[in-house]
């Protein structure tokens, strides 16, 4: 997994009046907890938090309080009703020791031979909850649809990987090859000319 360097502030004083006031200087109050890590409130720049929020990809952040540096996944952020800004974000700590379970993106590669035969590629899931240590973990879950027919389906159950495992349900579908209105005319065409032939 690739990494992210935040930098943070202790803060003394909880409760809404406070987290108010850290927002209007342009600051986003955070929690970081877990792995025998007491929790530590500080606060965050809402600028420099945008760089692990607003993308794809899932980072191990780095978090620096005050000079401790904390190894941590994002494990929650709320965002405001209207506006969308982040009001508060949850970390929590990792150890190199220990296996991490997180949502990693999918990315599709390969040409099914369905979508050739004029079938349409559906993603129906974009993140894979997974478990490993946070070595071993990748920056996405990649999943080839090289085999990938009409009418087939890859589910959770048929990917296997080294060093890490997908904890999601085995029957939950990752990604399938549809046949289109195209494809059905395609197959009626081709099974139409072999009858024509074999009458010949």
């Amino acid at each position: 997994m690739k990494t992210f360097d935040l930098k943070g502030s202790k803060r003394e004083n909880i409760g809404s009046k406070f987290a108010k006031e850290i927002r209007k200087a342009g600051n986003v109050p955070a929690v970081v907890y877990g792995n025998g890590t007491e929790n530590i409130n500080f606060v965050v720049s809402a600028k420099e938090l945008k760089g692990a929020i607003i993308t794809p990809e899932v980072y191990i952040v780095n978090l620096n309080i005050d000079g401790k540096v904390i190894p941590s996944v994002i494990k929650d952020v709320d965002f405001h009703p209207v506006t969308d800004e982040v009001v508060h974000i949850d970390f929590y700590a990792i150890k190199e020791d220990k296996e991490l379970i997180v949502k990693l993106p999918i990315e599709v590669v390969g040409h099914a031979p369905g979508v050739k035969a004029g079938g349409k590629l559906i993603i129906s899931s974009r993140k894979l909850k997974s478990k490993g240590l946070p070595a071993n973990l990748p920056d996405r879950v990649v999943v080839s649809v090289e085999t990938l027919e009409l009418d087939k389906a890859i589910k959770v159950g048929d990917l296997k990987f080294d060093n890490f495992e997908i904890v999601d349900p085995k029957d939950m579908l990752v990604c399938r090859v549809k046949t289109t209105r195209a494809a059905q005319a395609a197959a009626r065409a081709a099974e139409d000319d072999g009858k024509k032939k074999k009458k010949k």
